[in-house]
């Protein structure tokens, strides 16, 4: 998993720790990104997001058994095909147990299975597969380049037009992804269920998230998405990291085939106009 991500934002939990409800705020749904980060050098989980959720929940019950939730990628300049990990760093006497009501759920926050236990043996616990509510191409080429376009809302000349008034309404920034090219597995969920094409793109299988396919189906349901450009300065702040941007193509383009094109068919796939729209 490299650079460019797109994550957006969808429900999660409640969940129960040892069978305990957490109390407020981690006693309810909370609406989370599946990726976001508050430093750059220890990739640590952003107060936003689903995996910083889940640690608050369990360090509501057991405090301080959490301490650190951190997203685990490749993130330099060059060709990458891993996948996105969280890791819960934690200390605890006995075997905690997470209950996440379905599976469903369980797969928003990267686990697989309903429930999963933190077991007394062990100081670190990473996700099973990809978190939900994020995409990360996995590419091997191209870039994102962003395009700024001044709107105006009215203009007037003089008699003679020597001279123009221009009034703008604002700026608005085009993100379009070119050129990235990315494994099938990568593209929708039938070729990630394919195992030849889950081993290419280094996934699971039995993992649903992290397709192109979910990026068009937030988009169409009006998501607003951060999209992740680069990696940010390494000095630990994160300024400038991501884009709010939504995705305005989905009114014409309603499928993940709408927005690709094959270029070594059927393993790699390339973009084929992916227009984020978003604030200057």
């Amino acid at each position: 998993m490299n650079f460019p991500i797109i994550t957006w934002s969808d429900t999660v939990g409640p969940v129960t720790v040892d069978g305990i409800d957490p109390s407020a705020p981690y006693d309810a749904a909370a609406t989370c990104y599946g990726f976001g980060i508050s430093n750059t050098s220890t990739k640590a989980a952003a107060s936003y997001t689903a995996a910083y959720y889940l640690a608050e929940s369990i360090n509501d019950v057991y405090p301080g058994m959490i301490s650190a939730v951190e997203f685990v990628y490749t993130d330099g300049p060059g060709p990458s095909n891993s996948p996105l990990r969280v890791n819960f760093t934690y200390s605890t006497a006995t075997a905690v147990v997470i209950d996440f009501a379905t599976v469903a759920m369980a797969n928003k926050f990267g686990f697989d299975t309903q429930t999963i236990t933190f077991s007394d043996l062990a100081v670190e616990k990473f996700t099973d597969i990809n978190p939900g509510m994020f995409w990360g191409p996995a590419g091997l080429a191209g870039d994102v380049r962003r395009m700024l376009t001044q709107r105006a809302a009215s203009s007037s000349s003089d008699m003679s037009g020597l001279t123009t008034d221009v009034v703008n309404w604002g700026a608005i920034a085009d993100l379009d992804m070119m050129s990235t090219i990315f494994c099938a597995a990568n593209y929708t969920r039938w070729f990630a269920a394919i195992q030849i094409y889950a081993d290419a793109a280094n996934r699971l299988v039995t993992d649903p998230n992290n397709t192109l396919e979910d990026t068009i189906e937030a988009a169409s349901e009006g998501k607003t998405f951060y999209l992740y450009r680069e990696a940010a300065t390494t000095n630990g702040t994160v300024p400038g990291t991501f884009q709010t941007c939504r995705m305005p193509s989905v009114s014409s383009k309603g499928s993940a085939e709408d927005f690709v094109t094959a270029a070594d068919e059927p393993r790699l796939w390339s973009t084929a106009g992916l227009i984020f729209r978003g604030e200057t």
